[in-house]
């Protein structure tokens, strides 16, 4: 079944879903995506990921700086599409566009709900410590991510996995269960959400990096998962910022926020160590644990500060 799809999304985790619909032979007359946003030290505006990739494709794009006009309503409209596709457009629609495609309004979301609803679920996962995590594609409704799953694909979360890695993997995995919806729609049997064993990915806030020594090593190890590459986690060292790039969980003992040894780079936590293999000090470029130790005269029994 060849379907006519408007396509909703904004960051780099919604293009190999684009692109696997438009390699599919859908087609995608109009994509949706935010505005573009000024980045980097240089504030120059910047697409979207999406954005580019929909331009390379050769597909028509909209950036509607609000959903909920006429205007936007309008424009959606004109394109009478069998489906809407949304993965991480990162807006909610009104059930006025929901009602806008022939067949349904599909979305992908990168948990196996009704466990992670909301805006991260990849890095609650991850902070979480859980072992499995997936893809869902489901029918929109206009209670956020409570409709009826269509489809679902488990992915194993691996012990070095990060935001950055498990996200990428998560990314396929949703052009591939976007793809299968669609070919399969008509013979999908919809499932009814259980409420009771909803949990929810709220949004990740900058502050939630700051590492508390006192906590467990595989506490600030998750932590450190499900934070990076970003906003990423960090600590401070004679008042200035550090922010750890790479890290694993240590069974040495010691007194929380200490550093316990030099060769490996250990600090003390809660329960267990941390052992810093990459750190990057306020201002500076990254660093390998030696390197800092060199450059800013580390001492064994110094402290790194919560």
């Amino acid at each position: 079944m060849v379907a006519r799809i408007l396509f909703f999304g904004t960051p780099e985790f919604a293009c190999p879903s684009l692109k696997a619909l438009f390699v599919a032979g859908h087609q995608i007359p109009l994509v949706v995506c935010q505005p573009d946003r000024k980045k980097g030290r240089g504030q120059q505006m910047q697409f979207p990921p999406v954005k580019e990739l929909a331009l390379e494709l050769g597909i028509e794009v909209f950036q509607p700086n609000q959903v909920k006009t006429q205007e936007t309503l309008a424009k959606l409209a004109q394109v009478e599409a069998d489906f809407f596709v949304v993965i991480a457009y990162g807006r909610i629609l009104p059930q006025t566009i929901l009602d806008l495609p022939k067949v349904a309004p599909i979305n992908l979301h990168a948990s196996l709900l009704p466990h992670w609803r909301g805006a991260a679920p990849i890095q609650r996962a991850l902070m979480a410590g859980e072992a499995t995590t997936g893809v869902c594609s489901m029918k929109m409704s206009l209670a956020m991510d409570e409709g009826e799953v269509l489809l679902s694909e488990k992915e194993p979360i691996r012990p070095d996995d990060t935001y950055g890695t498990l996200s990428e993997r998560l990314s396929q995995l949703a052009a591939k269960v976007g793809v299968e919806t669609l070919e399969c729609f008509a013979s999908l049997n919809p499932q009814p959400q259980d409420g009771a064993l909803a949990t929810y990915a709220r949004m990740i806030e900058k502050s939630e990096g700051q590492i508390d020594w006192s906590q467990s090593a595989q506490t600030i190890y998750q932590q450190f998962q499900g934070l990076t590459p970003r906003p990423g986690v960090f600590t401070h060292h004679r008042g200035h910022g550090l922010k750890v790039l790479y890290c694993r969980p240590h069974p040495t003992q010691g007194e929380p926020g200490r550093i316990l040894s030099l060769s490996p780079l250990l600090v003390g936590c809660g329960q267990g160590a941390l052992e810093l293999i990459s750190l990057q000090p306020e201002s500076k470029k990254p660093v390998g644990a030696v390197d800092w130790i060199n450059g800013f005269q580390i001492r064994e029994g110094d402290w790194l500060e919560t």
